[in-house]
This record gives structure tokens, sequence and C-alpha cells, in this order.
């Protein structure tokens, strides 16, 4: 009898220790590894630039007109950078062969360096386009294309 009792305990607690294990409770969740992300490496730039000056809007045309390179626009709180150069200063040289994905390493007067992604491009009519019209980026870059078009090119500042 001693022995049976003996059994029917080790069944009862192989049983308890099975349900156990298989039911949750409140006291003993189930904890999944936490996910690790490795950290994304900076694309290679495809152009490096520096800007030479900042400017306002209305300051804009002559700080252009002296073909010294790139030159940001400071267009208002809330809105992105402009960074400009005429298509016969260089603009069209880099500006123009962008593409979405590539990246853009800038530095210089009005601009956070950094390494920037072309999110999007947009071709305008020359002597419409308004601030209105640029892309929401955190910065965007413009030049002449045709004595007619320009481009905007919208660009989000890279974070590893």
């Amino acid at each position: 009898m001693r022995r049976m009792i003996v059994l029917v305990v080790g069944l009862i607690a192989l049983v308890v220790t099975v349900v156990a294990v298989q039911l949750p409770t409140d006291s003993a969740k189930s904890v999944e590894a936490p996910v690790v992300v490795p950290p994304r490496e900076a694309p290679e730039p495809r152009f490096s630039r520096t800007t030479y000056g900042l400017t306002n809007l209305d300051g804009s045309t002559a700080m252009l007109d002296e073909c010294k390179g790139p030159v940001a626009v400071w267009l208002g709180e809330g809105r992105p950078t402009l960074v400009a150069e005429h298509d016969y200063c260089g603009g069209m040289f880099w500006m123009s062969k962008l593409k979405e994905g590539d990246a853009v390493e800038l530095d210089g007067k009005g601009v956070d360096d950094g390494i920037f992604v072309v999110t999007s491009l947009t071709y305008e009519t020359r002597n419409e386009v308004t601030v209105g019209d640029l892309p929401e980026a955190d910065l965007v870059l413009q030049t002449c294309v045709t004595k007619t078009r320009l481009v905007l090119v919208g660009l989000e500042r890279f974070e590893a």
C-alpha cells in the first residue's frame, strides 16, 4: 500500500510539473529574446559638396551669381534649407545626376554637416516655382536643367 501511495504521489507530481511547464502563469511569463539590429552603415556618397555661403531668399541671386559653389538659403522657421547652384556654375554637374536613394555629403555654411539621402526628385517650371512647392525634406537641392525647367531634390539626413 505504501508503494502505491508513493507511486500515486509521484504521478501527481509529474502531471503537475508537465502542466506547469506548458501553461505560463502570471509569475512566469514567457519572454522572447530581444531582436538585435546591427547599426546601418552610412551609404557611400555619390557627391560631396561644401556650401560657400548662407543667405536668405532676397540675397540668394547675388550670391549664386558669384559662382563660388552651392549656396545655402534660409527660407524661414519650419522650412527645409535650400541648397542652390546655377547650372552653369556646377549645379548641373551633380544635382541633375542624382536619383532616389543616392547619398550626398554636405558641409559648409548654413548646413548641418552630414550625409543626406535623396528621397524625392521633382521637375518644375523656372520662374513659377515657389517655396510652397518644395518637397517636405530636411534639405532641398535646386538647379536649373534647361532654359525652362529646374530640378528640386529632396534629401533626408542619414541617421545610423
